[in-house]
């Protein structure tokens, strides 16, 4: 983060752990994260991880009963502390992949976002003023449902993963436009490789949309769609697995030729101020 002049770094915690066919270079934890915020002061914005093995079930989204009752009341009292800023990933829609570092991730995710327990993450979300991040490609029936969840929680900040689950300049234009409590973040859209959520990786469909060309180039209708709306879009690394990080400086840079290609004011919502409203944080001194 020094070497890439990066302030701050959002930890979200990853709980999936290696086995069974998957390799996700271990397990993390939501204390984990809080310890770092801890010792870093000013350096790490802890959320509590929902990539759990226990939400990896249909049954639980469907009822606040057993585990996902221990879960949201967990979650509570993480929140209550004031310490934590936010949830995520809510994994809904999610396609498995190998990359060539080796990480392997094995789930073909297929769960409800419009679901009883995940409305009352929404209304924790309200009562403790935190955004809920979620990762769900746009396929229509899975969109409806981001849609209706949304739509129903006015005072619930919601980030749609990967510039709202790679959805189109258009679709995204619409929904902002309905939906002034839906942002979205921009996690590895700028991947001008043959892996990463800005290429058609891991599998391509036809409501999968790109931000810019292999080349780096903002494709001019997403262009357009961050100058029409500035404020409710977030950078992202997407670095989910430790030994990504070995890669975090070409990352960084793939974001800086990016905010190149936009309006200073823009540039800056996108890269920090929409960060530092959101998280109620004020910029670090240099």
């Amino acid at each position: 983060m020094d070497a890439t002049h990066v302030a701050r770094l959002v930890l979200m915690p990853l709980y999936y752990g290696d086995g069974g066919g998957a390799i996700n270079d271990g397990q993390g934890s939501d204390e984990q994260a809080l310890d770092f915020a801890r010792a870093y002061p000013g350096r790490f914005i802890p959320f509590i991880g929902m990539q759990r093995p226990e939400l990896l079930n249909d049954g639980i989204w469907r009822s606040t009963m057993g585990p996902g009752n221990w879960l949201l009341a967990g979650t509570e009292r993480k929140l209550r502390s004031g310490e934590y800023f936010g949830m995520g990933e809510f994994m809904f829609r999610f396609y498995p992949y190998r990359t060539s570092l080796g990480n392997v991730a094995i789930s073909d995710m297929r769960y409800p976002p419009d679901s009883v327990l995940m409305h009352r993450f929404a209304e924790l979300g309200a009562k403790y003023r935190v955004p809920l991040v979620m990762h769900c490609e746009a396929e229509p029936e899975f969109a409806e449902q981001m849609i209706h969840l949304v739509r129903t929680h006015p005072d619930t900040t919601f980030i749609w993963a990967h510039n709202c689950g790679r959805s189109s300049g258009e679709q995204i234009t619409r929904m902002f436009s309905e939906l002034p409590n839906l942002q979205a973040d921009l996690g590895l859209m700028m991947s001008t490789g043959g892996e990463g959520y800005g290429s058609y990786w891991p599998r391509r469909t036809p409501w999968m949309h790109l931000i810019a060309s292999r080349d780096g180039v903002l494709l001019p209708e997403m262009q357009a769609l961050f100058e029409r709306f500035p404020e409710r879009f977030y950078v992202g690394t997407d670095t989910a697995h430790a030994r990504v990080y070995a890669f975090y400086a070409r990352r960084a840079d793939l974001w800086r030729r990016f905010l190149s290609q936009l309006s200073l004011a823009t540039a800056r919502k996108i890269a920090f101020e929409n960060a530092e409203r959101l998280f109620r944080t004020t910029p670090r001194p240099e």
